[in-house]
């Protein structure tokens, strides 16, 4: 099992800065005993005592700690333990893995290999043992490993692996596929079915009009800040402080134009926020708990929309999408879009050309990573948008999920003269 101290007093430690604990992550048997070579190898991943949280991040650590948590429960099922670890053994361990159905070729050989530079990390700090080796010719060992470096220039790393993996292949990566209109529009229809409460809804057509129109992730989204909104519907300029969480260009920040009939209804909400929430201009963050105005942190966002496409009629037809597939969305539009005006203007590599701009726009690390969205790009549904225009549908599909939910209340009995004033207002 795995404690984590979500607070621990690292004070002492040199922590590069920051101002906030960082979560540390300690292995238990089922037993609670302290699990020391578990313990004693993340420790110096995560650093070593005195750059705790630095290199790799806290959170990676934790990942690090969940695989060798899976292998600690094996290990205590079938009565062994660290130091008994054999090739039998990983080869028995890879079959359950297998068997569960819970991991994927390219999770096993993951898995597989923190786990060997556990033994190795523990072969060190116990050199009469035998655990572990990479030469082959050492006899009496009772791990053989080999040794093998991945990844490119500075980020070459020396990883091991073992004969129980070595012929396994990666599983395949899915092919991305971008939200549909058909799809916007039952995504934007969900909420209806969820709530009648207006901010809810509003706060949900916004985390959407944000999504679809920064092709930013979750955890950036949700980081923009309140007065940037504010700043770019005032002045008629574009989103700006847009923030880059991963990849390359961590701790850059990405400029953005949102169409104005969008970018007003985001506006829109913030004001109604603040007015509701007058703390909540502190923080600076678009959304809020619409009950005590504190912030949504990504957790809260990812099981909230889950509840709300479970709720909707659409279930099956939303089934698999999510917050990324809008991320699709944006990209396959931005290439599609810079293809469309370069083969108007120019006869060089037009891919190519098209490709480095939306490098520039996105702050995707690398082409290869951007070029999975090339294949969409003549999609029919994407090139209609490129004639017609993201705004008009984007906003459309909202404003008919709002008409008719107020075309529903007229029929629950709301009056008539209402009804058509709001109508009215939409349009």
């Amino acid at each position: 099992m795995i404690h984590t101290a979500d607070f621990p007093d690292l004070d002492f430690l040199f922590n590069h800065g920051l101002k906030e604990s960082m979560p540390f992550p300690m292995i238990f048997g089922a037993a609670g005993n302290f699990c020391w070579e578990m313990n004693s190898y993340l420790t110096k991943y995560g650093g070593g005592a005195n750059s705790y949280g630095a290199r790799p991040l806290a959170k990676t650590v934790i990942s690090y700690a969940t695989t060798l948590n899976v292998f600690q429960n094996y290990l205590e099922r079938n009565l062994k333990t660290l130091i008994e670890v054999d090739d039998e053994l990983l080869y028995s361990f890879v079959k359950h893995l297998q068997e569960i159905d819970k991991a994927n070729s390219t999770t096993i050989k993951r898995t597989v290999r923190r786990i060997l530079l556990l033994i190795e990390h523990t072969q060190s700090d116990l050199p009469s043992l035998k655990l572990l080796t990479t030469d082959f010719s050492a006899s009496n060992f009772q791990v053989y490993a080999s040794e093998a470096y991945g990844g490119r220039g500075t980020r070459r790393q020396r990883y091991l692996s073992h004969a129980c993996i070595d012929g396994m292949k990666d599983t395949p990566v899915a092919p991305i596929d971008y939200i549909k209109n058909s799809e916007i529009v039952a995504w934007h229809e969900a909420i209806f079915e969820y709530t009648n409460n207006d901010y809810i809804i509003e706060r949900w057509y916004a985390f959407t009009a944000l999504l679809e129109n920064t092709g930013s992730r979750l955890s950036e989204v949700i980081e923009i800040p309140a007065s940037a909104v504010i700043e770019a519907y005032t002045t008629n300029s574009s989103l700006k402080k847009i923030p880059v969480l991963k990849g390359k260009y961590k701790g850059f920040h990405r400029t953005v134009t949102i169409p104005r009939s969008e970018l007003q209804e985001i506006y829109k909400f913030v004001i109604n926020t603040h007015e509701r929430f007058p703390n909540s201009k502190i923080h600076d963050r678009i959304f809020v708990n619409s009950q005590s105005g504190e912030i949504m942190y990504r957790k809260s966002f990812n099981s909230y929309y889950e509840k709300v496409i479970k709720a909707s009629k659409h279930s099956k037809l939303l089934l698999g999408i999510s917050h990324h597939n809008f991320r699709h969305r944006y990209f396959t539009i931005l290439i599609a879009r810079n293809i469309s005006n370069l083969s108007k203007k120019s006869k060089a590599n037009i891919l190519d050309v098209a490709m480095a701009a939306g490098r520039q726009d996105s702050m995707h690390a690398t082409q290869s990573t951007l070029a999975r969205y090339v294949h969409l790009t003549n999609d029919p549904e994407i090139q209609e948008i490129l004639t017609v225009g993201t705004d008009v549908e984007s906003t459309a599909s909202s404003k008919l999920a709002k008409i008719d939910k107020l075309r529903q209340a007229y029929l629950d009995g709301a009056s008539a003269e209402e009804t058509l004033n709001e109508i009215l207002g939409l349009l």
